[in-house]
């Protein structure tokens, strides 16, 4: 796809400055008085390469060069219009407008408007012009100043809206490595401590089996930062695929059941969206891990023809009593995912269990 850059911007307005100057150029050789080497055509040549130096200053130049290149461009441009070359002269501050509402201070440009506009005028009406032309080009320095002040809220209304953008992307990648890093590091530190322990016990072979298991701990978060990062960069994300290696991990850990059930027409999910659904899928069987190890877990994904619902549900019998706070940590982050996404998402208990129901629009 082709994309207009920066500097292919600047350097299209640089062509085009440089030839509204040739033009002006031009223009002034057939004024009365003429540039020449003779009378008053010697003036109108000088101040009109003066003009002319400061439209190039103000067209390349950067900073206070520019700033000063703006505003030669407009004195040598009334000097010109003072000479009396009718119809062409007042176009030198025209551009020194324009240049100027685009990069100094608009209480600065809204002065020196003002300035030159009724400079302008005098020089017109020392010189019998009618009122309407007078109007016109005073009328026209403003315009340029209306215009410029409009782009100038246009361009900075785009570069907040890059700016809002870009911290929503870092949040994004923030809150996926968050969680990436939350479930899988606490998982695997989990699994080291307990093989540690063991080793102190000289009981090796339950050692080995947890120190395979944090292996596999460990390639499931690389995998699963790079699913992330894929979600991230655009890719679907396919939920029941990741749902069931949830529920996979679950009952090979806990030798406990967990079932997994896809109803609908299963449809591959934007990134937003689908880390959304698969993130409160994992917090919850965390949930239960952490609260009722053991019980026996149902994750039913549901493709509704307006959005996707999904619901974990644990039946509480190894709980003792225990279920997850609702205002854990972990839930208002499910829930600001839910929400940001569009969705809806509510946890509270399910007869003897508890029932995480979490529901996206699309």
């Amino acid at each position: 796809m082709f994309t207009v850059t920066d500097t292919a911007v600047a350097r299209w307005r640089q062509a085009r400055s440089m030839a509204f100057l040739v033009f002006m150029s031009a223009a002034l050789v057939h004024t009365n008085p003429r540039p020449d080497l003779t009378g008053r055509g010697i003036a109108v040549l000088g101040f009109g390469a003066v003009a002319a130096a400061g439209w190039i200053a103000m067209t390349f130049l950067t900073g206070t060069r520019q700033a000063a290149g703006v505003g030669v461009c407009a004195a040598a441009g009334l000097a010109v219009a003072a000479l009396d070359t009718r119809g062409f002269a007042p176009l030198y501050l025209i551009a020194a407008g324009t240049v100027a509402v685009a990069v100094l201070p608009l209480r600065e440009v809204a002065a020196g408007t003002a300035v030159a506009a009724g400079a302008l005028t005098l020089i017109l009406w020392a010189q019998g012009e009618g009122w309407r032309e007078m109007l016109v080009w005073a009328g026209s320095l403003l315009l340029v100043l209306l215009l410029g002040v409009v782009r100038r809220q246009r361009e900075e209304q785009a570069r907040q809206a890059e700016r809002v953008a870009a911290l929503d992307e870092r949040a994004r990648v923030a809150r996926e490595i968050h969680d990436v890093l939350a479930h899988s590091l606490s998982a695997l530190s989990v699994q080291l401590e307990t093989a540690a322990a063991l080793l102190e016990k000289d009981r090796t072979a339950d050692a080995a089996v947890l120190v395979e298991r944090a292996g596999r701990l460990a390639r499931d978060g690389l995998t699963e930062t790079r699913r992330a990062v894929g979600a991230l960069r655009g890719d679907p994300v396919p939920l029941g695929e990741l749902v069931g290696a949830l529920a996979d991990g679950y009952r090979a850990d806990l030798n406990a059941p967990a079932d997994v059930t896809v109803t609908g027409t299963p449809r591959p999910l934007a990134a937003e969206p689908g880390l959304a659904l698969f993130r409160t899928a994992q917090e919850a069987l965390t949930n239960v891990r952490k609260h009722a190890p053991g019980s026996a877990v149902t994750v039913h994904v549901d493709y509704q023809p307006d959005g996707v619902r999904l619901t974990v549900r644990n039946d509480g019998d190894a709980t003792a009593g225990r279920k997850p706070p609702e205002g854990g940590h972990g839930l208002a982050g499910i829930r600001e995912r839910i929400g940001l996404a569009g969705g809806t998402v509510t946890a509270a208990p399910d007869g003897g269990g508890w029932l995480v129901d979490a529901r996206i629009p699309g």
